[in-house]
């Protein structure tokens, strides 16, 4: 019983804990900026805290699970002038343009300053200014008298299932259309492009795909489907 415990108590926290990595840091865009810096790995490079002392910035944490890239922010300057452009007075972004001056440059290039500057600059792939956005739910799709045997009419469409794609046009609650009506009346029916199914049970032997599906490109789930099905071959 002691041991069934113990487990029990282990399991808990490390649920916690993997919880609590996930979780990102609160941001506080009311009195900080925040900016994204990947450092360049490699044996030369200058460490993170380095980085973050030349340009004035503290570690918030990793961005997510991307190697080497790093949350960082800086308190809001008190003076902002108004109506430009956010990045023209940045501190941060012209403390690292000011490093990349200094390490570009033939005065300084064999001074103690230039050489630091050179090694800060020459460390990160990619600085970049975040800017919080929100996100807009779309209004309501407008309703109209559009059915989907007027459509497969009028767009000489020949699958015999188009009635029953309800996602594209919903007889029943027209406000569940994806709306796309519209665009294939200018002519944009997709003729050409590529697309990528982000999906399980994907029916790839149907007349519409068989002959346009790359199964070079897919997950092991569907390739073992062929055998599954009885194919016993993999195109």
């Amino acid at each position: 019983m002691a041991k069934f415990t113990w487990a029990l108590l282990v399991s808990i926290y490390l649920a916690k804990f993997s919880i609590s990595v996930l979780q990102p840091a609160k941001r506080f865009y009311d009195t900080h900026n925040y900016y994204v810096i990947e450092r360049k790995a490699a044996s030369s490079s200058a460490s993170l805290d380095d980085i973050s002392r030349a340009l004035g910035v503290e570690v918030v944490e990793q961005a997510g699970q991307l190697h080497d890239t790093w949350l960082v922010r800086t308190r809001k300057p008190e003076l902002v002038v108004r109506d430009a452009d956010p990045e023209s007075f940045d501190p941060v972004l012209t403390a690292f343009e000011s490093l990349r001056r200094k390490a570009s440059s033939l005065i300084a290039a064999r001074t103690d300053e230039g050489l630091d500057a050179k090694k800060i600059v020459s460390s990160v792939n990619f600085l970049e200014l975040q800017s919080p956005r929100e996100l807009v739910k779309r209004g309501p799709i407008p309703t109209t008298t559009v059915t989907s045997e007027s459509v497969k009419e009028e767009m000489h469409l020949h699958d015999p299932l188009f009635t029953q794609q309800w996602h594209l046009v919903n007889d029943e609650y027209p406000e569940h259309s994806m709306n796309v009506t519209g665009v294939w009346d200018m002519g944009l029916t997709g003729k050409g492009v590529i697309a990528s199914f982000l999906d399980d049970g994907v029916d790839f032997e149907t007349d519409d795909l068989k002959d346009a599906f790359v199964c070079l490109f897919t997950s092991f789930l569907n390739i073992l489907n062929l055998f599954y099905k009885g194919a016993g071959t993999i195109p």
